[in-house]
């Protein structure tokens, strides 16, 4: 098991690499292709806990909307805010569930090689509360949720267009998503089928 000391360690360079790769595509955009499209839509789909994080609670459906926009030549920016709610297993009695709201900021580019497929990646914050009202608050495991937390996180994410024409796009999304909780990081796989409509 990868100790929290060397989880920090590996974290480091991927931050670094997701800045360096929003720097290099800020440099590269121009005012001839940045908003020169734009699109709004809604998805909806599963979220699955991966490793710990599903020792506590269980697979959810989740619904988000998104703005999409031409930010380079052949790269996209989005961003989302979405809605789950995640049931806690029935051996957890602190409370039945709870609520996450999530916004995301990304950017997604499509390469020749791989085309239709784009590939992408950004940050993530949730904000989570546990679905329970209490008068006290306590120091046992997942008591914070009662009064709210929010976090940070990074995410990759595959998008897969099926249809698409002058107006509309249909597809569907992928993502794996890394949250900064502690004592050990969360993750999350995200998957879903999204409508987009042009604005311009």
């Amino acid at each position: 098991m990868i100790s929290e000391k060397k989880r920090r360690f590996l974290d480091a360079p991927l931050l670094v690499i997701f800045v360096l790769l929003f720097s290099f595509l800020e440099s590269v955009a121009s005012e001839d292709f940045i908003f020169s499209e734009a699109f709004v839509g809604l998805e909806g789909g599963n979220v699955y806990p991966v490793g710990s994080v599903q020792e506590a609670v269980e697979q959810s459906f989740y619904g988000q909307t998104e703005f999409r926009y031409r930010y380079f030549d052949a790269t996209y920016g989005l961003v989302q805010f979405g809605y789950a709610y995640f049931k806690t297993h029935s051996d957890f009695k602190l409370y039945p569930g709870v609520h996450q709201f999530h916004g995301r900021m990304g950017l997604d580019h499509s390469f020749p090689v791989i085309h239709p497929i784009l590939l992408g990646f950004g940050f993530s914050c949730v904000w989570t509360r546990a679905d329970t009202k209490v008068d006290k608050l306590d120091n046992s495991p997942g008591s914070s949720l009662e009064d709210n937390e929010s976090e940070f996180g990074v995410f990759l994410n595959l998008n897969l267009p099926v249809f698409k024409n002058e107006n509309y796009v249909v597809g569907v999304n992928a993502y794996m998503e890394q949250i900064w909780t502690l004592p050990a990081r969360s993750h999350m796989f995200w998957m879903g089928v999204y409508l987009q409509r042009r604005l311009w």
